[in-house]
């Protein structure tokens, strides 16, 4: 039997995910769960051969949890789906060994056909995200255009430290900080942390 465990928000989605593996997958078992605390017992209390993740559901923490899943489920396949419009989420993901990563406009037909090879043990990424990914390593490098302020605040998002900390740790006032903040998005163009890390991670793979 092959278990499947799913962390998505949005039930139509998840519906649609489960009608199209058990239309062509026989003896399969979903689980569901609506957030990373939850899913991290069941998967502490289970063992499993797929988690499908959506990424409104997470955040750069619980991008670093993906390494303890692994070590603690090292043959789960790891499947992660995202908005269209937040394309750069997906090398951070891939750098941290997930099997698959899809958009959610990804068709039937498309989401079996990386069902099926991540499955097989190989690797899946969808022709729209590496058409992003290869195309973004051409572009001018974002990071060069922050000030040496922005640079600094940019290293502590990056790993994850809250707004709050990093105002405390440089001696600024948060709201200082939350403007410092907002700026790099701007200028990385970007809305979130994960996306910031995607943004980063491509610049330096191209230095």
């Amino acid at each position: 039997m092959t278990k499947i465990l799913l962390l998505i928000k949005n039930e139509l989605l998840s519906l649609g995910i489960t009608s199209c593996i058990r239309e062509n997958v026989r003896d399969v078992q979903f689980s569901k769960e609506t957030s990373w605390e939850n899913m991290q017992m069941t998967l502490s209390s289970s063992e499993f051969d797929l988690l499908i993740i959506d990424t409104h559901l997470s955040n750069y923490t619980n991008l670093v949890a993906l390494e303890r899943i692994r070590r603690k489920q090292p043959d789960i396949k790891i499947v992660v789906i995202g908005e269209e419009t937040e394309k750069s989420w997906a090398l951070p993901y891939l750098k941290k060994g997930v099997d698959g990563v899809c958009m959610k406009s990804i068709s039937q037909e498309e989401f079996l056909m990386a069902y099926t090879s991540i499955m097989r043990g190989k690797k899946y990424m969808d022709d729209v995200l590496t058409e992003y990914l290869l195309s973004d390593i051409t572009k001018p490098n974002l990071v060069g255009s922050l000030t040496v302020r922005e640079s600094e605040i940019m290293q502590y998002l990056i790993k994850g430290r809250r707004t709050v900390d990093i105002a405390k740790e440089l001696k600024l006032a948060v709201s200082t900080i939350s403007t410092i903040k907002n700026n790099i998005y701007k200028k990385m163009k970007v809305n979130n942390v994960v996306d910031l890390v995607g943004k980063v991670e491509l610049s330096q793979s191209r230095a």
